[in-house]
């Protein structure tokens, strides 16, 4: 069997990846001559999506794990006597 052919708009739009050099001066261009601050921002934005990757985007379907952390109770300060006795010198506070 063969494979379908490529339709010609996939070929021409990988011909504009020769203007690549173009569009990142473009982008430039606006981040740093921008009028407006939102264009100056989305010129950044695409210029470092495109440097760095886009951020990924997290979803709470992909917690697997779940903590629970039980912090202990405060003693009194009867109980932490019956507990532990009286505080030595290296337990007392320091000032």
């Amino acid at each position: 069997m063969l494979a379908p052919e490529r339709p010609d708009a996939v070929t021409r739009f990988r011909g504009l990846r020769e203007l690549t050099p173009e569009a990142i001066a473009a982008l430039v261009k606006v981040m740093t001559k921008g009028k407006s601050e939102a264009a100056r921002v989305a010129a950044a934005n695409a210029l470092l999506d495109r440097g760095w990757g886009r951020p990924k985007q997290w979803d709470e379907s992909e917690v697997t794990h779940r903590y629970v952390v039980e912090l202990p109770s405060v003693l009194t300060k009867a109980e932490w006597l019956a507990k532990y006795g009286e505080p030595t010198a290296a337990l007392e506070p320091t000032q």
